[in-house]
């Protein structure tokens, strides 16, 4: 009998529909709240959905965990089945999530969990390779080994274009927002053991910064996987995503390049104008 094993992930992914469909990848999609209203991402709401619902009542939408129980309802009706599960969460550093996954997946013999460590689609990145590593033929066991030694080669840079939704969610003052809008100043989160940092500050339109950050992070390196590069974004506007795309061509030859939307967890922290590319090293 063949092994059948499920890679399952959390909708902060943020892979675009093609990618899911092509890898066969389960999405679980987490709560986000609209004032009193529980919505689950991506099913019932979508991350445009959260900026007409702050505009109209000033009020930012929120995320929460979901319950031990709602995993393990998805976890049976897998391993009822004959699945091993696969299961991916962002990282710990920002969410308790990965730490209900893995008490929800305590009473299965056959789901491992895995804290990717990453946002967006710097778990998204991952999930695809797990997805390639369960195509080979590796036991879900053997995947999630895999992958957690795969973490610390992710890098996710994000630039912001506005800090209002930081400082509306309370990540930032209300004098760095000020500051950066009057300066025009667009900062670069960077993912680093788990946390998101600031790592540098950038000044211009999004299609010159954009243009920049790839050629900081891209140019005349070495040690990088060109299999695959993920852009994500949200309103960013096409100009910005053709030039990030035209400048990743320039300096290295990715074999796929793929562009993803930012979900709702990412997108009610970081605002429109948001645009990250994700990459590995070897």
């Amino acid at each position: 009998m063949d092994r059948k094993v499920k890679i399952v992930a959390d909708s902060t992914c943020d892979l675009n529909p093609e990618l899911l469909a092509r890898y066969q990848i389960e999405v679980i999609p987490l709560n986000v709240n609209l004032g009193d209203k529980s919505c689950l991402d991506g099913v019932d709401v979508h991350t445009p959905d959260l900026f007409e619902y702050y505009n109209s009542t000033g009020k930012l939408p929120t995320t929460s965990a979901p319950t031990p129980a709602y995993y393990e309802d998805f976890y049976r009706k897998w391993t009822e089945e004959g699945w091993e599960v696969v299961h991916f969460s962002i990282s710990s550093e920002l969410t308790v999530t990965p730490s209900i996954a893995k008490m929800a997946a305590e009473k299965f013999d056959n789901v491992f969990p895995v804290d990717s460590r990453n946002v967006s689609c710097g778990m998204g990145i991952l999930v695809l390779k797990a997805a390639e590593l369960r195509d080979q033929g590796l036991s879900g066991s053997e995947i999630r080994e895999r992958i957690l030694g795969m973490t610390d080669k992710v890098r996710t840079a994000f630039i912001i274009s506005t800090l209002l939704y930081m400082y509306k969610g309370g990540r930032c003052t209300g004098v760095q927002a000020l500051g950066a809008n009057l300066l025009n100043l667009k900062p670069c989160i960077e993912v680093d053991a788990g946390k998101m940092i600031v790592t540098k500050k950038y000044r211009g339109k999004l299609e010159s910064v954009v243009r920049q950050v790839a050629q900081d992070h891209l140019q005349g390196r070495d040690d990088l996987d060109l299999s695959k590069i993920l852009i994500v974004n949200y309103d960013a506007g096409q100009a910005a995503i053709d030039a990030v795309t035209e400048k990743i061509k320039e300096y290295q030859n990715f074999q796929e390049i793929h562009n993803n939307q930012c979900g709702c967890s990412v997108s009610v922290h970081c605002g429109p104008g948001t645009l990250g590319i994700i990459y590995m090293v070897k």
